[in-house]
Protein backbone atom coordinates (compact mmCIF):
# COMPACT_ATOMS: atom_id res chain seq x y z
CA UNK A 1 0.00 0.00 0.00
CA UNK A 2 3.04 2.29 0.38
CA UNK A 3 3.04 2.82 -3.28
CA UNK A 4 -0.05 3.99 -4.02
CA UNK A 5 0.23 6.58 -0.87
CA UNK A 6 3.23 7.37 -2.69
CA UNK A 7 1.68 7.81 -5.64
CA UNK A 8 -1.31 10.17 -4.49
CA UNK A 9 0.91 12.25 -2.76
CA UNK A 10 2.85 12.95 -6.25
CA UNK A 11 -0.28 13.38 -8.10
CA UNK A 12 -1.40 15.69 -5.64
CA UNK A 13 1.77 18.16 -5.50
CA UNK A 14 2.19 17.60 -9.58
CA UNK A 15 -1.19 18.98 -10.22
CA UNK A 16 -2.00 21.56 -7.66
CA UNK A 17 1.13 23.10 -6.29
CA UNK A 18 0.57 26.08 -9.21
CA UNK A 19 0.48 29.98 -7.73
CA UNK A 20 -3.25 30.66 -7.05
CA UNK A 21 -2.67 33.79 -8.36
CA UNK A 22 -2.82 32.11 -11.83
CA UNK A 23 -6.14 30.53 -11.68
CA UNK A 24 -9.51 32.42 -11.92
CA UNK A 25 -11.43 29.81 -9.63
CA UNK A 26 -12.34 30.71 -6.60
CA UNK A 27 -11.37 28.55 -3.55
CA UNK A 28 -14.09 26.50 -3.26
CA UNK A 29 -14.10 26.01 -6.72
CA UNK A 30 -10.43 24.63 -6.47
CA UNK A 31 -11.40 22.85 -3.27
CA UNK A 32 -13.87 20.84 -5.58
CA UNK A 33 -11.33 19.85 -8.34
CA UNK A 34 -9.21 18.86 -5.75
CA UNK A 35 -11.44 16.56 -3.82
CA UNK A 36 -12.56 15.40 -7.73
CA UNK A 37 -9.40 14.77 -8.99
CA UNK A 38 -8.18 12.96 -5.60
CA UNK A 39 -11.21 10.42 -5.25
CA UNK A 40 -10.40 9.89 -9.28
CA UNK A 41 -6.51 9.12 -8.54
CA UNK A 42 -7.13 7.20 -6.01
CA UNK A 43 -9.60 4.51 -7.89
CA UNK A 44 -7.99 1.00 -7.28
CA UNK A 45 -8.31 0.63 -11.19
CA UNK A 46 -6.00 3.65 -11.72
CA UNK A 47 -3.38 2.44 -9.73
CA UNK A 48 -3.40 -1.30 -11.24
CA UNK A 49 -3.19 0.36 -14.74
CA UNK A 50 -0.16 2.94 -13.54
CA UNK A 51 1.38 -0.26 -11.90
CA UNK A 52 1.21 -2.16 -15.27
CA UNK A 53 2.51 0.79 -17.56
CA UNK A 54 5.49 0.89 -15.54
CA UNK A 55 6.41 -3.11 -15.37
CA UNK A 56 5.95 -2.93 -19.34
CA UNK A 57 8.60 -0.12 -19.11
CA UNK A 58 10.77 -1.58 -16.52
CA UNK A 59 10.74 -5.17 -18.27
CA UNK A 60 12.07 -3.69 -21.75
CA UNK A 61 14.63 -0.77 -20.67
CA UNK A 62 15.74 1.64 -23.17
CA UNK A 63 18.70 3.53 -23.68
CA UNK A 64 18.74 7.68 -24.37
CA UNK A 65 17.76 8.11 -27.73
CA UNK A 66 16.49 4.54 -28.32
CA UNK A 67 13.13 4.52 -26.42
CA UNK A 68 11.25 3.96 -29.43
CA UNK A 69 9.29 1.21 -28.06
CA UNK A 70 8.45 3.05 -24.77
CA UNK A 71 7.49 6.04 -26.87
CA UNK A 72 5.60 4.14 -28.69
CA UNK A 73 3.75 2.30 -25.62
CA UNK A 74 3.30 5.99 -24.38
CA UNK A 75 1.71 7.22 -27.80
CA UNK A 76 -1.05 4.23 -27.68
CA UNK A 77 -1.61 4.85 -24.59
CA UNK A 78 -2.26 8.86 -25.02
CA UNK A 79 -4.42 7.52 -27.58
CA UNK A 80 -6.73 5.60 -25.64
CA UNK A 81 -7.48 8.25 -23.59
CA UNK A 82 -7.71 10.66 -26.54
CA UNK A 83 -5.01 12.81 -25.82
CA UNK A 84 -3.21 14.89 -28.65
CA UNK A 85 0.88 14.79 -29.10
CA UNK A 86 3.54 15.73 -31.04
CA UNK A 87 5.90 13.13 -31.93
CA UNK A 88 8.64 12.59 -32.70
CA UNK A 89 10.66 15.48 -30.28
CA UNK A 90 14.62 15.18 -30.15
CA UNK A 91 14.26 11.14 -31.95
CA UNK A 92 11.70 9.40 -29.17
CA UNK A 93 10.09 12.52 -27.13
CA UNK A 94 6.89 12.90 -27.18
CA UNK A 95 4.90 16.25 -25.97
CA UNK A 96 1.00 15.04 -24.95
CA UNK A 97 -1.45 18.09 -24.84
CA UNK A 98 -4.58 18.85 -22.49
CA UNK A 99 -6.67 21.87 -22.39
CA UNK A 100 -6.92 24.70 -25.04
CA UNK A 101 -4.04 25.12 -25.38
CA UNK A 102 -4.02 28.67 -23.91
CA UNK A 103 -2.32 30.27 -21.46
CA UNK A 104 -2.03 29.72 -18.41
CA UNK A 105 0.40 26.59 -18.96
CA UNK A 106 1.07 23.75 -16.50
CA UNK A 107 3.92 21.10 -17.63
CA UNK A 108 4.97 17.96 -16.36
CA UNK A 109 8.06 16.47 -17.79
CA UNK A 110 8.86 12.57 -17.04
CA UNK A 111 12.51 10.98 -18.57
CA UNK A 112 12.00 7.80 -20.35
CA UNK A 113 15.96 6.27 -20.59
CA UNK A 114 17.30 3.69 -18.79
CA UNK A 115 20.96 2.81 -17.59
CA UNK A 116 23.39 0.61 -19.35
CA UNK A 117 23.72 -1.72 -16.29
CA UNK A 118 22.35 -5.40 -15.58
CA UNK A 119 19.51 -5.83 -13.58
CA UNK A 120 21.01 -8.48 -10.59
CA UNK A 121 17.51 -8.94 -8.87
CA UNK A 122 15.13 -11.51 -9.73
CA UNK A 123 11.48 -10.73 -9.42
CA UNK A 124 8.75 -11.18 -12.17
CA UNK A 125 8.76 -7.85 -14.16
CA UNK A 126 13.09 -7.42 -14.10
CA UNK A 127 14.83 -6.10 -17.34
CA UNK A 128 14.35 -8.32 -20.13
CA UNK A 129 16.92 -6.61 -22.33
CA UNK A 130 20.26 -7.92 -21.17
CA UNK A 131 22.70 -4.86 -19.87
CA UNK A 132 19.83 -2.24 -19.58
CA UNK A 133 17.48 -1.96 -16.87
CA UNK A 134 15.18 1.23 -14.86
CA UNK A 135 17.47 1.73 -12.01
CA UNK A 136 16.41 5.79 -12.04
CA UNK A 137 12.99 5.30 -11.82
CA UNK A 138 12.23 7.28 -14.90
CA UNK A 139 10.16 4.22 -15.50
CA UNK A 140 7.65 5.05 -12.29
CA UNK A 141 8.12 8.84 -13.32
CA UNK A 142 6.66 8.00 -17.02
CA UNK A 143 3.59 5.59 -15.52
CA UNK A 144 3.00 8.90 -12.55
CA UNK A 145 3.12 11.54 -15.78
CA UNK A 146 0.29 8.99 -17.93
CA UNK A 147 -1.61 8.88 -14.56
CA UNK A 148 -1.71 12.88 -14.36
CA UNK A 149 -2.46 12.94 -17.92
CA UNK A 150 -5.40 10.23 -17.71
CA UNK A 151 -6.47 12.41 -14.80
CA UNK A 152 -6.19 15.52 -16.07
CA UNK A 153 -8.30 14.28 -19.82
CA UNK A 154 -10.66 12.73 -17.30
CA UNK A 155 -11.40 16.01 -15.85
CA UNK A 156 -11.04 18.03 -18.70
CA UNK A 157 -14.23 19.60 -18.61
CA UNK A 158 -13.44 20.79 -15.19
CA UNK A 159 -9.97 22.60 -16.15
CA UNK A 160 -9.36 25.66 -18.39
CA UNK A 161 -6.64 26.18 -20.14
CA UNK A 162 -4.05 22.92 -18.88
CA UNK A 163 -1.66 21.71 -20.92
CA UNK A 164 0.11 18.41 -19.59
CA UNK A 165 3.77 18.00 -21.03
CA UNK A 166 4.33 13.93 -21.13
CA UNK A 167 7.47 12.14 -21.39
CA UNK A 168 9.67 14.88 -23.50
CA UNK A 169 13.08 14.19 -24.76
CA UNK A 170 15.50 12.94 -22.33
CA UNK A 171 17.78 15.18 -22.25
CA UNK A 172 21.83 14.55 -21.77
CA UNK A 173 23.00 16.22 -19.02
CA UNK A 174 20.53 14.53 -16.85
CA UNK A 175 21.59 11.07 -18.50
CA UNK A 176 25.02 11.95 -18.02
CA UNK A 177 24.41 12.65 -14.42
CA UNK A 178 22.54 9.26 -13.52
CA UNK A 179 25.82 7.87 -15.33
CA UNK A 180 28.53 9.72 -13.22
CA UNK A 181 26.37 8.97 -10.06
CA UNK A 182 26.12 5.11 -10.53
CA UNK A 183 29.86 5.16 -11.18
CA UNK A 184 30.71 6.33 -7.81
CA UNK A 185 29.12 3.99 -6.25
Amino acid sequence: MGICKFVYVILFLSLFCLPISICSLSSAELAEISTNFLNYAQKPELVKWMVDVRRRIHENPELGFEEFETSKLIREELDKMGIAYKYPIDVTGVIGYVGSGEPPFVALKAYMDALPMQEMVEWDHKSKIPGKMHACGHDAHVAMILGAAKILQYHRHELKNWRNSVSEMPERLALSVCRYDNSQT
